[in-house]
């Protein structure tokens, strides 16, 4: 491609990089997004709870659970879960 080629069409040229660069960008952020492990727990029920004091003064009981994780390799972790009631 000529100097002169380049010059007469340097808005193609431009797009075209604009359009690798978005495409790169993006399969980055999709690999850091969903990338990782992925565990599996069963939860019998709640190991306790425990007072939690939410924005605006407001007191919520929050849960424990225990339990056992596994990922896709049967790797297993052992898991603290919290959450509020």
């Amino acid at each position: 491609m000529s100097k002169f080629a380049i010059k007469n069409h340097w808005i193609e040229v431009v797009l075209v990089v604009l359009l690798v660069g978005v495409t790169i960008l993006s399969i980055g952020w999709h690999i850091y997004r969903y990338g990782g492990d992925y565990y599996y727990m069963r939860v019998n029920g709640s190991s306790g709870s425990f007072p939690v004091t939410v924005p605006g003064g407001i007191t919520q009981n929050g849960y424990v659970y225990r339990g056992i994780a596994k990922n896709v390799f049967r790797i297993f972790s052992r898991v603290f879960v919290g959450r509020l009631s």
